[in-house]
């Protein structure tokens, strides 16, 4: 188990998560990069990888050693990333278990002929079949694309509301749950709410000392402080 549960480290998850033993987690929750080249949702992050599917494959890769159960990645398609998203679904469809859809009631209209983007996938590797937490549970979720979280520095914030919902569906509480690229701390803040604990790693200072900060003040609110 790990010794410090609800710790953000600011560390390149490839690296930590290759010290972590198997099966230190009960569940992973995260959201990379989606390696748009346009550089205009983070400040302090370059989101160019030449090499973007053999980074997505070893987070998952990793993650499926550290977990014992369900994986939800979340990623959305675009230009330049969707022939590595489409690959790793098919490289890696054994472990697929299910993909759940995050549905954007508003998202920014495409331009010209081209047809607007209005989802994004939840895609959950395991090695064993997704069961819900409740009966009638479907696989699509739909919000609007706002957030209160958006701020100049990093403007693409897990959307804590499709954070809350993989939690309250399909996570338990006193589950142990990682998140190896934190950003803003979206899924602590989701593993607290619902009674679980949390661990992850965020490469970008900035971000860490926002997490933080988002996190303190989420504690306070709810009276944990």
């Amino acid at each position: 188990m790990v010794q410090f549960l609800n710790t953000l480290l600011n560390k390149d998850c490839l690296l930590g998560m290759k010290d972590l033993p198997p099966d230190t987690f009960d569940y992973a929750l995260t959201s990379p990069p989606y390696n748009r080249k346009r550089n205009d949702k983070y400040e302090e992050y370059d989101d160019t990888k030449e090499n973007y599917y053999d980074f997505l494959v070893e987070v998952v890769r990793n993650l499926l050693r550290i977990t014992k159960n369900h994986i939800f990645f979340n990623i959305q398609t675009n230009y330049y990333n969707k022939m590595d998203v489409y690959n790793l679904i098919g490289d890696w469809s054994n472990y697929i278990q299910n993909i759940l859809i995050w549905e954007k009631s508003n998202p920014l209209p495409a331009s010209g002929f081209n047809i607007t983007n209005a989802y994004e996938l939840i895609i959950v590797f395991g090695k064993k079949p997704l069961k819900a937490l409740h009966t009638y549970t479907k696989n699509v979720i739909t919000t609007s694309v706002n957030t209160e979280t958006t701020t100049k520095t990093h403007k693409a914030v897990m959307k804590q509301e499709v954070a809350d919902w993989i939690f309250e569906k399909f996570i338990p509480e006193g589950s142990t749950v990682i998140d190896p690229m934190m950003g803003l701390g979206t899924t602590a803040i989701s593993a607290e709410k619902y009674n679980c604990s949390w661990f992850g790693y965020e490469l970008i200072p900035e971000y860490v000392n926002l997490a933080h900060e988002r996190i303190i003040s989420n504690r306070r609110m709810n009276g944990l402080l």
